[in-house]
Parts: structure tokens; C-alpha cells; sequence
């Protein structure tokens, strides 16, 4: 996987298929192969960039926070090195929140928008579960933190129905997620908030929820509804956090028809 030299860190990303680009950004321990089911159905019609955050997957992991403006400045200047004057943005959960403040600092970068499982704005609750989060990370490091976000990550049917492929993704993101960077992450989305802010997004905007979403629930993405002007809300029904791993063919397609009313052609 190819890597760039972007604000003195390295990025791995990966780039295929043609026409308007699409950019995935990863929720908070995913790599590029978290949207493994969507590379092959958007290449078809769109140039898909999948790129590792700093901290994440084969990108550098320097010992720092990671709050999201940082991500979205990384992101801005990784577009700029690979000549990508505009593109659509999809970011699960932390790459939501990446997305929000990309569409705030950089507006004339964004074709259309599309929030997944996420929020405007940290608060007492969602605070307290990335503290249990670091908490188990620095107690039994990379390997306990898996396990106790499963049942925040996963609807109760995905978890009795794919056990075995749960194992080998324990042992992947363990692998690929060493403690000091998850708690890196994790202390950089603590400072997220764009709630007073939503108002200036004018990006086209599509907010996907899982209706089984424990983590990151029901109530953020409204908010999110109310504070972006004439977004649309869509509840995934059966899903958990991760749509996009749940159910695959139905998020593809509700993303791409979105996506397709809002098409630009690359100049």
C-alpha cells in the first residue's frame, strides 16, 4: 500500500476506480480493509480514497493527541498531494466527526456529505465510555479494549451470528492498534464538538443511524438532522454501530443513490 509524507507524518491510503472521488474515513481503531465491502460497488462509479488516520492501520503513530481538526488538516493536505481538488466524504463515527469539521474548514473541498453513526458533540455519556475505553486499554491493553467494545460496536445478532469472524478481527485490530495509539485517539475525540457550528454545513448531507446502535444512539444523529439545514435521516434497521460490516448491500446502495444526485465531474 502506497504511503505519503503529509504535515511530517506518513499516511498509507489507497486509491482505485474512477470518476468523482469518494473519500472513507475510518471510525476510531478501523483500517482502510473496514470498508472492504464497499471498494468493489463504489469503484464502479467513483475514484475511492481509503486512507489510515494518523494513529491508525499502517499510517505513523506519533505519541500525540489526535483531535479531529488535526485528522481533517491531514486529510486536507493527503487530497492536495494527490491533485483531488473536491470529493464526497462517508466517515463512520470518529470519521464523522472528521467529516464535520472537514466541511467546516475546508466547505469548497466537499461535493456531499454522509455522517454514519456519530455526533456533533461529546458528552457526559459518550465521555464516559471512551474513559472506560483508555481505562481498559492501559489495563490490559489492546487485545481487553476489543472486548469491551464489541457489545457497544455490534448489534446482538451480528455478535451470535459471526463469533468466528469476530475472532480473526480480535486478532486483527489488535495487531494494527498498539495501546499508546488507541489512547491517543481516544483522548483527541474527547475534544470533538461542532454542535454550535452545524448550522454553517452546507454541504449536501445524508446522517445514517443504526437503529441498534448502542455506542453512538438514535438521539445524536437527530440532533445532527435538526442542526444541519435540509439534511436527511436514515434509520438502518437490525444494525448496530457499523452498518457498512452489518449490511453491507443495503448501506451501499442507500449511500450511492445519495451520492448520485449530487454528482461533480472531476476538472
Amino acid at each position: 500500500m502506497p504511503r505519503l509524507s503529509v504535515n511530517s507524518i506518513n499516511l498509507n491510503y489507497e486509491l482505485e476506480g474512477n470518476g468523482s472521488v469518494v473519500v472513507f474515513i475510518n471510525g476510531l481503531t478501523m483500517d482502510v480493509n473496514g470498508w472492504y465491502f464497499q471498494v468493489q460497488e463504489f469503484s464502479k462509479r467513483h475514484r475511492v480514497l481509503r486512507y489510515d488516520c494518523r494513529g491508525q492501520g499502517k499510517s505513523d503513530k506519533p505519541d500525540m493527541e489526535y483531535p479531529q481538526i488535526m485528522h481533517a488538516e491531514d486529510l486536507k493536505n493527503l487530497m492536495d498531494k494527490l491533485d483531488i481538488e473536491k470529493a464526497h466524504l462517508v466517515g463512520l463515527s470518529n470519521g464523522g466527526m472528521i467529516a464535520q469539521h472537514f466541511a467546516l474548514n475546508f466547505p469548497h473541498k466537499v461535493g456531499a456529505l454522509v455522517l454514519v453513526d456519530t455526533c456533533s458533540y461529546i458528552d457526559t455519556l459518550l465521555a464516559s465510555i471512551i474513559a472506560i475505553w483508555i481505562k481498559g486499554t492501559q489495563l490490559g491493553g489492546s487485545e481487553f479494549r476489543y472486548d469491551i467494545t464489541i457489545p457497544f460496536i455490534f448489534s446482538e445478532d451480528f455478535i451470535k451470528k459471526n463469533k468466528e469472524a469476530l475472532v480473526e478481527m480480535k486478532k486483527m485490530s489488535s495487531e494494527i492498534n498498539p495501546p499508546n495509539a488507541i489512547i491517543n485517539l481516544a483522548n483527541g475525540c474527547l475534544k470533538h464538538n461542532t454542535n454550535d457550528r452545524l448550522s454553517e454545513i452546507k454541504a449536501p448531507t445524508l446522517i445514517i443511524v443504526g437503529e441498534e446502535d448502542i455506542l453512538i444512539p438514535m438521539k445524536y444523529s437527530k440532533l445532527l438532522n435538526d442542526g444541519i439545514k435540509g439534511s436527511r435521516l436514515v434509520i438502518m434497521k437490525g444494525s448496530g454501530h457499523v452498518p457498512s460490516i452489518e449490511k453491507p448491500e443495503e448501506f451501499n446502495r442507500i449511500v450511492l443513490n445519495f451520492l448520485r444526485e449530487y454528482n461533480f465531474i472531476e476538472t
